[in-house]
């Protein structure tokens, strides 16, 4: 008996041991060496890794890499949004990535712009949100969720009626699977919930989720910078009936709430520079599961100015590029730990209005600290770099 007590001593000691040696993230280093811009013009560039190994991103705003290299937004190459399959790792050359037809055409002037996307069980998700505005880009105040069950061959709403050319611009409430809900005023307009709308991103195909949840992140458009977060069966994904809300925490413990009111913050986000203010266009995360760490990464930032602009304002016309912040969690939906933050995230010029920050969910080293951060710029309104843009971040470690 001595001896098996002794035995699972030392058991539960090298455990302790062993989760002590863990490393957790300390710091980020940008290697600007590897900084690469690619296609034409086009933003937002959320990304999942699909069933076919390869990567699927959503494009706003641009030609992506077809048509003229001058920024004509007239052209029928132009459009609102597109979808995007990019073959292999993070050298693809211009052959590799291909325009999915199944997503509706919609010219550039369309006021529904795609966001977060995501692959589970060979289905690809998408939510398309709509600007307050009848064209063109300001505010949303609603989303609409859509699926490919053939990788991006067809696309449907939610409710299975099929996405056409004729339907893509249907804007009544019926229309869309979020329309204006939960307004709270601010300033002097109401602002609503769930507007840009971004999914965790676990593995190829959502295979490396560790429960059969698919998790959602929001910024409140009244308080951007207060993060709202929704978890949903993987197999309900269409029904808004099983959606859950974060409500608040426990402790550590995430407790979720069917009624969206009272829906909590999961994370804020820090207090913006003196004399500055968050836009509303701020506070966008990209959060992907990390195997070689075992954690999962955000990247998030805030877009600001000086002139009490909230509404109006938008990066190109801010005398500062985003802040830019890191945090991880052992889980999808926190508690987030901030390991890295800078106010005025600059790549190569001043005159960068860097925004739209992605972590790349296949481009992971084995030991997953060397990933791949994607992004948009919209300096020099929109004509620079106003295209896919990526660089290697390496993450540095500490034992905890």
């Amino acid at each position: 008996m001595k001896n098996i007590l002794q035995a699972a001593v030392l058991i539960v000691l090298f455990t302790c041991c062993q989760e002590k040696q863990k490393e957790y993230p300390s710091g980020i280093i940008f290697k600007e060496e590897t900084v690469a811009r690619k296609g034409l013009f086009g933003d937002n560039w959320c990304q999942t890794w699909a069933a076919d190994g390869n990567i699927y991103t959503m494009l706003d705003d641009g030609n992506g890499w077809w048509g003229d290299s001058t920024k004509n937004t007239t052209a029928p190459s132009y459009q609102g949004s597109m979808c995007i399959r990019i073959e292999g790792d993070e050298n693809f050359a211009d052959k590799d990535v291909t325009k999915m037809e199944g997503w509706p055409v919609n010219p550039g002037s369309s006021s529904l712009y795609a966001y977060g996307t995501i692959s589970v069980e060979g289905v690809i998700y998408v939510w398309l949100w709509k600007s307050a505005t009848d064209t063109w880009y300001r505010r949303p105040i609603a989303n609409r969720l859509l699926y490919s069950p053939d990788l991006g061959q067809t696309f449907y709403r939610w409710n299975d009626q099929r996405e056409t050319e004729e339907t893509f611009g249907e804007t009544d409430s019926a229309s869309f699977f979020f329309y204006k809900e939960d307004p709270r005023f601010h300033i002097d307009k109401d602002s609503y919930a769930f507007n840009w709308i971004a999914f965790c991103q676990n593995g190829k195909d959502n295979s490396a989720a560790k429960d059969d949840f698919v998790y959602m992140y929001a910024p409140e458009q009244h308080a951007p910078d207060k993060l709202s977060m929704i978890r949903v069966h993987k197999d309900k994904i269409r029904d808004k009936e099983s959606y859950e809300y974060f409500k608040h925490w426990e402790g550590e413990k995430a407790e979720w709430t069917k009624n969206m009111k009272e829906r909590g913050v999961n994370l804020q986000y820090p207090e913006a520079p003196e004399g500055r203010e968050w836009m509303w266009a701020s506070w966008l995360p990209s959060v992907v599961y990390n195997e070689g760490l075992d954690l999962y990464m955000m990247v998030s930032y805030g877009i600001t100015d000086e002139n009490k602009s909230f509404w109006d304002g938008w990066c190109n016309h801010c005398k500062y590029p985003a802040c830019i912040g890191f945090w991880y969690s052992k889980t999808p939906y926190g508690p987030w730990k901030q390991f890295y933050y800078e106010e005025d995230f600059y790549v190569d010029r001043e005159e960068n209005r860097t925004y739209g920050f992605k972590l790349n969910p296949k481009w992971i080293s084995e030991d997953g600290k060397k990933m791949v951060l994607i992004w948009s710029d919209a300096g020099d309104d929109h004509t620079t770099n106003y295209k896919w843009n990526q660089m290697e971040i390496e993450i540095t470690t500490e034992e905890l």
